[in-house]
């Protein structure tokens, strides 16, 4: 990942912990995507987790135009033939590509009255899902002639699955605060980060850049509030990456997130 898609990241997460606006967070998170991963159509479905009958009652898109065939996907659902995802407990990621071959895929009759219009040829999904309920569904979509969706971007959007996955079940499931406290710290489990942060042997003040940096908090903010130069904020980041032996601010979340499997040993 690149210092450019990077800093992408960083805005991501902080708009999504520092807005309690579904309507904004909706807009930043469609657009924040298609940057982090290239593609000319996003969307994000949402669903009614308490309905008698599966619902979808909220479609996002970017850019706006696109939103006539989500619509149509909407009254259409039940042709797809992945629609299994949307009754999963589970959050997922997929790409379409690997479930479906290209004549199934390109000549459905969901892809006829949705997506042909539009020049699709595969999409990376994933589903948010909160204490066993789906709560919608994230899509990119890229044409013919994009580039076809890679392990890495997959890799990048499920990295961002336990993020989503409280931000949206603190937003739609309306959870008391108590039980989900609006905080990036406490999101990425407080208890994991101080027992990582321990067992590499972090300083104190390089405990203290980690969470700050888990609060996806931008460098120049965390110079400002820890008073240090920028060459000083460096040396201290080239020291955390050493001792958790990894090489970037993305590795470094993923630790703290527990999406790269590393044990704690709590």
């Amino acid at each position: 990942m690149d210092t450019n898609h990077l800093l992408i990241f960083s805005d991501l997460l902080y708009s999504l912990y520092t807005s309690n606006d579904a309507e904004g967070i909706n807009h930043d998170l469609l657009s924040y995507l298609r940057m982090l991963i290239p593609s000319p159509y996003a969307s994000l479905l949402t669903a009614d987790p308490d309905a008698p009958r599966f619902t979808f009652n909220g479609v996002y898109c970017d850019p706006a135009d696109f939103t006539a065939a989500e619509q149509k996907y909407i009254d259409n659902y039940e042709d797809d033939e992945i629609q299994w995802m949307l009754h999963s407990k589970v959050s997922t990621v997929l790409r379409e590509s690997d479930l479906l071959k290209n004549e199934s895929r390109l000549h459905s009759a969901i892809y006829e009255k949705c997506y042909r219009p539009y020049h699709i040829y595969d999409t990376l999904q994933m589903s948010i899902v909160y204490e066993r309920k789906f709560l919608g569904v994230i899509t990119l979509f890229r044409t013919r002639e994009d580039p076809p969706f890679s392990e890495d971007d997959m890799t990048l959007l499920k990295s961002l699955d336990k993020h989503l996955n409280y931000i949206y079940g603190r937003l739609l499931l309306k959870a008391p605060d108590a039980l989900l406290p609006n905080s990036a710290s406490a999101a990425l489990t407080t208890e994991r980060t101080d027992a990582l942060i321990e067992k590499a042997g972090l300083t104190r003040r390089e405990a203290e850049i980690v969470r700050l940096v888990m609060k996806a908090i931008p460098n120049a903010k965390i110079r400002e509030q820890l008073h240090i130069t920028d060459n000083t904020l460096q040396k201290h980041m080239q020291n955390i990456y050493r001792k958790f032996h990894i090489s970037s601010r993305l590795e470094l979340f993923r630790i703290m997130s527990g999406t790269d499997g590393i044990e704690t040993g709590l």
